[in-house]
């Protein structure tokens, strides 16, 4: 289970379908793109990701506090590139939306397969 501590306040991650759709939107290949950028563990999506994940806590947390809890746990040393590509994984690359095709896409490249395997420690 993903969680996300914010103000002391811990909040599992979730994506339902409007967390989903925020996603999509957030980039201009849509949820490929968004694929991506979990995989490279670009730091942006970061905030994009946690952020639609709290959508079902219905506390309408702002992106600005999801980064500067995020800019406060790394410049602290509480978190690491290693951290953030765990929750990435959960949440979006072995979400049960997104899982299935990024398995087509690994399906045919075995070396990326190996790597991502190797990556999440499957």
């Amino acid at each position: 289970m993903a969680t996300f501590e914010i103000n002391g306040n811990e909040y599992e991650l979730k994506l339902n379908y409007e967390a989903i759709k925020l996603l999509n939107n957030a980039y201009k290949g849509g949820s490929m793109e968004l694929i991506g950028q979990v995989l490279s563990s670009n730091i942006e999506v970061f905030p994009v990701i946690i952020h639609a994940g709290l959508l079902h806590t219905g506390e309408n947390i702002s992106k600005q506090q999801i980064e500067e809890e995020l800019s406060n746990k790394i410049n602290n040393q509480k978190l690491s590139l290693e951290d953030l590509r765990q929750l990435g994984g959960e949440l979006v690359t072995e979400n049960f939306f997104f899982k299935p095709t990024l398995d087509k896409m690994l399906a045919s490249d075995p070396k990326m397969k190996k790597a991502y395997e190797q990556l999440m420690s499957i």
